[in-house]
């Protein structure tokens, strides 16, 4: 019974801050998704959105140059 109680005890999230540079490489690497995660305020939210746009158009853009080149 023990066991059970501690398991609803535990926390359902860790709460932690992240430096933007470092989460910019955990996406970009595709070791942290967008899914994984939740922005606790506006501007992290902020952030984040405009880090995964400019990652989106980073993609889009070497994908252009890459079928213009054949």
């Amino acid at each position: 019974m023990n066991k059970l109680l501690a398991f609803f005890q535990e926390p359902s999230a860790v709460r932690l801050a992240i430096a933007p540079e470092v989460l910019a490489t955990l996406v970009e690497k595709g070791e942290l998704h967008a899914t994984d995660f939740r922005c606790l305020d506006l501007r992290s939210k902020g952030i984040v959105w405009k880090m995964f746009l400019l990652l989106a158009m980073s993609k889009l853009g070497g994908n252009l140059h890459h079928s213009e080149r054949h």
